[in-house]
């Protein structure tokens, strides 16, 4: 018999991919739900950005950016937002990602970092 770290099941009514810890260590499992294009044309000098989404086993979601601001000490960070849904998880990820900017009135393109595409 072969174990495996993951047991995966398929449940195709439902259509939903479920998975199981098997493997103490592990912190967090997540899954690819989503990703979206978000155009602003106000304050970003490059008018679109990314959202990841992520699924946790708990069913809870992340959002993640994949443009970083700089902060007041010159370093920088993405918006990172979180709900009970895909979509809940979005609008907070955007939420998060326009308070990062309110800060300043006047934003530069050197404000502005993308993630490394292979992280991303």
């Amino acid at each position: 018999m072969i174990t495996s770290i993951f047991k995966f099941i398929w449940l195709r009514e439902e259509k939903e991919f479920m998975w199981n810890e098997k493997h103490q260590g592990i912190a967090k499992i997540e899954k690819f739900v989503g990703e979206y294009n978000i155009w602003e044309l106000n304050i970003i000098p490059c008018a679109k950005f990314k959202i990841k989404i992520y699924e946790s086993l708990d069913h809870t979601y992340s959002g993640y950016t994949n443009l970083h601001i700089v902060d007041e000490l010159g370093d920088f960070y993405g918006a990172v937002g979180f709900g009970k849904t895909e979509e809940a998880a979005l609008e907070d990820t955007i939420a998060q990602f326009f308070k990062l900017t309110a800060r300043k009135d006047i934003w530069e393109e050197q404000d502005f970092r993308y993630a490394d595409p292979f992280d991303y």
